[in-house]
């Protein structure tokens, strides 16, 4: 009766052990997941000279390109925390490089001068 008693109480040791250590791990993963973070900028694509908003420009940034809507916005996400070289480019425009501190900055306005 002795072993059975020894035995169960071992089980139920072992088993409250592996349960306290998954929760731990759980909580772990939780935690790393929460500190990921996704960096974005937003902007608009003007003309230099009359201010008018450019649709179709193209803005890349570490291989990510997008467009600039019909009102010249764009959002850029997932981009480097720091320093990054933007480089935007439109058809009978000037293309232009910029480099902005994304630490700094959430929004860019950008003016494109024609050829």
């Amino acid at each position: 009766m002795k072993r059975i008693l020894f035995i169960a109480l071992a089980i139920s040791i072992l088993f409250v052990a592996n349960t306290s250590a998954k929760e731990k791990a759980s909580a772990e993963a939780t935690n790393a997941v929460a500190t990921v973070s996704t960096k974005s900028l937003s902007g608009m694509v003007l003309d230099k000279l009359t201010s008018e908003s450019l649709a179709g420009a193209v803005i890349t940034v570490n291989g990510q390109k997008v467009y600039s809507d019909l009102d010249g916005n764009f959002t850029l996400t997932n981009i480097c925390d720091g320093k990054c070289e933007i480089k935007v480019s439109l058809i009978s425009y000037k293309d232009q490089t910029l480099e902005v501190d994304t630490r700094d900055l959430k929004s860019l306005k950008i003016n494109l001068s024609q050829q």
